[in-house]
């Protein structure tokens, strides 16, 4: 008798250890029950920012997609170096539920503009006019670039220069 309740017991507390490490684990995928934050894992916080196209983006509504946030302003040399990458990386990934946001910082619109509209930037540039979605990233120095998943959690934080290669490799995995 005592034999059959040591058993039950373990038992139980296998399956209770089973949905918990389940529930837990479903949680950190998909960003559920997860409080805003600028770390990798942590659910990358709400923003709605003015579009060169007259419009307004915000990131949670593109929730289901994996979308990639470059901070960057016209001025910094590093970050002109690595446009082109992202105009091609772009171009062979929007079809495959990825997104790209350039968050300009701090400049006008106008000039942005002229800018994106040479360098052949066609996915949405946004206008951070104040720093404050940069400043709620952290972003300490530009170009920094923020891979959000699909359910909203931060799977990369790049900062400085980065190539098509680390793009890749960084929303390969998330598709």
């Amino acid at each position: 008798m005592r034999t059959k309740r040591v058993l039950l017991l373990v038992a139980l507390l296998i399956i209770v250890g089973a949905v918990g490490y389940a529930v837990t684990n479903r949680s950190r995928h998909t960003g559920a029950g997860l409080a805003p934050s600028v770390e990798e894992g942590g659910l990358a916080p709400n923003f709605v920012l003015k579009s060169l196209d007259g419009g307004e983006l915000s990131l949670e509504g593109l929730r289901g997609e994996v979308v990639v946030v470059n901070f960057w302003a016209t001025w910094c040399l590093p970050c002109r170096a690595e446009i082109p990458e992202f105009v091609d990386f772009y171009h062979d990934y929007r079809d495959r539920g990825v997104q790209v946001l350039a968050v300009n910082l701090r400049e006008p619109e106008d000039h942005v503009r002229a800018f994106a509209d040479k360098a052949g930037m066609d996915f949405p540039v946004l206008l951070d006019l104040s720093g404050d979605v940069a400043n709620a990233y952290k972003v300490e120095a530009i170009p920094t670039t923020i891979v959000v998943g699909k359910s909203g959690v931060i799977r990369a934080r790049i900062v400085g220069v980065t190539s098509r290669d680390a793009l890749e490799g960084a929303v390969r995995r998330l598709l």
